[in-house]
């Protein structure tokens, strides 16, 4: 049997499953009643001859202790009771209550409760539940106040990041209001098995994503919170037994940078969306914004044909009645305990009103307006307003804690934790705040102390920011912001602030911080001065990397990145002896595959550089050449042609009568198409189940292949065949097993019932009425 503690359900909510307890337990018609109107009256039961035949009392003290409890039933329910005269009291807690406990009421509320058996605790509520398991499934909150349910989600979080997400979600589960979307989720997620969550922001995706994924680890699915693809990839299992559900929160924002920057990210994203439709018992959890998927379908063709363009699940404040924007605020005024002073100054003449119906209405507004930390201090005019305030001006909603509630070294540290574009480990942000600490130290003449980096993180830690630890050897902690809006507040505050984003600018330590300042975005200003600082950085090596640590920042890598840099963020300056320096630099006899994206993203880029350009025309075979040995994208191999044409060659010239050069364009040929099979072969391995669709897939191998002949070969001879032969032992492999998986249907939604998420809630003849009921308090 699952112990409930309740803590998870409202006073309100509480009241309503001990009303369906009751008269379940002894079949009465209980009757409830407006809170605030109730003269001792909970719930009662009426006969011809007593109104109040039947009393009931039902007291929620989530944390409270009995001594607290007993005390009120003498001193503010007695006389009440005395004036009601029942025939029989209930008394009905969330209290755990004991035999002696119980028999201290009965002789404290003489005569009128007959007996202890008519005093409930929480042990006997659970009994109850236990006997009526639809009362149980009727109340989706109450199943995460069990003890069990919970072990049960925590032992379906695969490692510490995702466990210590569902801990954050459990902590976040009593504000969430059940609405008709969760079921409509569930169903898309169990149909599609992707379920692609997009919506304006503030609006609610996260939470959404959260609460199913909570549900889903409660009935027996492995969690997986991952930050990109490659991770996905890695943990994905074969066993098609094996239930799996991936979650990839802002899947498109968090990834701009890669997505921007590596030509096969899309394909990734693409393929493993692909993968997961394929495979029995695994499922995908995505959300971004929704102008920024629309932003990738427009620009990204693979993005814009797969599954991934049509199955969105998109949230609009529409999608909210009036009723429910209400018990979301209720929610968190209930169980963030706002001072009782504030409480009453948005019930007082229905306040609570302007906020539900305000056209700039979101739950992320809601969440900022009863954080306790921000409006402890305020009297009650003073929180009207700022309440008032954000509501009129919800980007703003970070400005006055940004301002007044954190100190400069903190702010500091926050737009460096800003220059990063995902969730950011420890040494990496302390390597990029002490850059800006001996920055604002040398220019600011600030005072840094030992200790800033960890002083700062502990004012900032859960009012601004986030820290989550990360298992391995050794355990790392990495650093997020607390909310998305934050973010946007800040590129608004950098922007209006030509200081702050030069202190910034001046400050970088990594190559990653700059994608925020990419001019190519247009939303952040990259002035001429600016551009010197970044140029100026060059040449003293001042900028190294996180992503590319791995193979070492140096040699060709580096000189690749910086030269890229000086294209993307120089381009209003002049650049030409640093493209020159950084280009001489590179090592024609090393492997150019670690950095050829960046040398490529040059040469189609350089402009304006004519030292720079004689050197490429003077040396351009030999570094085209490069290129095309190195090259297996398709994206690249087409450009070469234009290449040739940039810096004043005929690329039929080179063709005539060179076999060399034939040799390297049929070899670069072949490592295209030989990428591109096993890219499609990682897209369909687990979808065939016959030899026809096999032929299928490769005809699109045929007509690349065709394709990149006419344009680098066009005046090939026979000799030049290159026909992609088809991988039988490979496939025929996949198309018994795809056969074998096909027959298993999934299991991981096998309890799923479309009624399972009802919220339970009184049948409302006219909604403002029930809103007021709501907010009232009890007498």
């Amino acid at each position: 049997m699952d112990d409930y503690n309740f803590t998870t359900l409202n006073d309100k909510e509480f009241e309503l499953i001990a009303k369906d307890l009751l008269n379940a337990k002894y079949k009465l018609g209980l009757q409830s009643f407006k809170s605030g109107k109730d003269k001792g009256i909970d719930l009662r039961f009426s006969t011809s001859g007593n109104n109040n035949s039947i009393v009931v009392q039902v007291k929620h003290y989530v944390g409270s202790g009995f001594q607290k409890f007993k005390k009120v039933l003498i001193t503010e329910e007695l006389d009440k009771i005395k004036k009601l005269a029942p025939d029989r009291y209930i008394v009905v807690t969330s209290l755990p209550l004991s035999a002696v406990q119980k028999d201290e009421i009965k002789v404290a509320l003489d005569p009128y409760i007959l007996t202890s058996n008519d005093i409930f605790g929480k042990e006997d509520l659970n009994g109850i539940l236990f006997d009526f398991k639809e009362i149980e499934k009727k109340y989706f909150k109450l199943w995460f106040s069990s003890i069990n349910i919970l072990n049960t989600v925590f032992n379906n979080a695969i490692e510490g990041r995702t466990k210590y997400m569902l801990e954050q979600i459990n902590e976040k589960i009593r504000f969430y209001v059940i609405t008709k979307k969760i079921n409509d989720a569930i169903k898309t997620l169990q149909k599609g098995k992707l379920l692609l969550i997009t919506g304006q922001p503030g609006i609610g995706k996260t939470t959404l994503a959260e609460i199913i994924l909570f549900d889903r680890a409660k009935n027996g699915l492995k969690i997986y919170k991952v930050e990109n693809i490659l991770e996905a990839e890695d943990v994905i299992s074969p066993n098609p037994d094996e239930k799996q559900l991936f979650y990839f929160d802002d899947f498109l924002g968090a990834n701009y940078f890669e997505i921007m920057n590596a030509s096969n990210t899309e394909t990734q994203l693409t393929n493993f969306v692909e993968r997961v439709k394929a495979t029995p018992n695994k499922y995908l959890i995505l959300t971004t914004r929704t102008v920024i998927l629309n932003q990738a379908i427009e620009r990204y063709e693979k993005i814009s044909r797969s599954r991934l363009n049509n199955q969105q699940f998109e949230i609009k404040l529409s999608d909210y009645t009036k009723y429910e924007k209400a018990q979301i605020l209720y929610n968190h005024l209930y169980f963030r305990e706002i001072p009782e002073r504030l409480l009453d100054a948005i019930i007082s003449n229905r306040f609570y009103m302007k906020i539900i119906e305000h056209n700039n209405y979101t739950p992320r507004i809601i969440e900022f307006i009863t954080d306790t930390h921000r409006i402890y201090n305020l009297s009650p005019d003073a929180y009207k307003q700022f309440i008032l305030n954000n509501l009129r001006n919800p980007k703003e909603i970070w400005r006055y804690s940004f301002i007044n509630q954190i100190q400069y070294l903190d702010k500091c540290l926050l737009l460096t934790l800003f220059t990063f574009e995902i969730e950011q480990f420890e040494i990496s942000l302390i390597g990029a705040f002490e850059a800006r600490l001996q920055y604002e130290k040398t220019k600011h003449n600030q005072i840094i102390t030992a200790n800033q980096f960890h002083d700062s993180i502990k004012v900032l830690l859960n009012g601004f920011i986030l820290s989550s630890l990360h298992s391995g050897k050794p355990i790392k902690r990495s650093y997020r912001f607390i909310n998305p809006s934050l973010v946007d507040f800040l590129i608004g505050y950098v922007v209006e602030s030509f200081p702050e984003r030069k202190s910034i600018v001046s400050s970088f330590l990594y190559v990653e911080q700059l994608e925020r300042f990419n001019p190519e975005r247009g939303i952040i200003p990259l002035e001429e001065e600016l551009q010197i600082i970044i140029r100026d950085m060059v040449p003293k090596e001042q900028l190294t990397s996180i992503q590319r640590d791995r193979v070492s920042f140096v040699g060709g890598v580096r000189s690749a990145a910086y030269m890229r840099i000086l294209i993307t963020y120089c381009p209003l300056i002049d650049t030409d002896a640093h493209l020159l320096e950084n280009f001489n630099k590179l090592n024609f006899e090393e492997d150019w595959d670690l950095f050829l994206e960046d040398i490529e993203y040059f040469l189609v880029n350089v402009a304006d550089a004519p030292q720079t350009y004689h050197y490429i025309k003077q040396n351009y075979i030999k570094i085209i050449e490069k290129v095309m040995i190195t090259n297996d994208e398709v994206a690249s191999a087409e450009k070469i042609p234009e290449l040739f044409e940039k810096f004043g060659y005929k690329y039929l010239d080179y063709l005539q009568d060179n076999d060399k050069a034939r040799d390297i364009i049929t070899d670069m040929i072949e490592n295209v198409l030989c990428k591109s099979e096993e890219d499609l072969k990682y897209a369909h391995e687990d979808t065939v189940k016959d030899k026809d669709e096999v032929s299928d897939i490769y005809k699109e191998i045929y007509i690349l292949e065709e394709k990149l002949l006419e344009v680098l070969l066009p005046d090939i001879s026979p000799s030049y065949d290159l026909k992609v032969t088809i991988d039988w032992s490979f496939w025929e492999e996949k198309v018994e097993t795809n056969i074998v998986k096909a027959e298993a249907e999934d299991s991981a939604f096998d309890d799923y019932d479309e009624d399972y998420y009802k919220e339970a809630m009184s049948d409302m003849s006219d909604e403002d009425d029930e809103i007021d009921n709501l907010f009232s308090k009890n007498d």
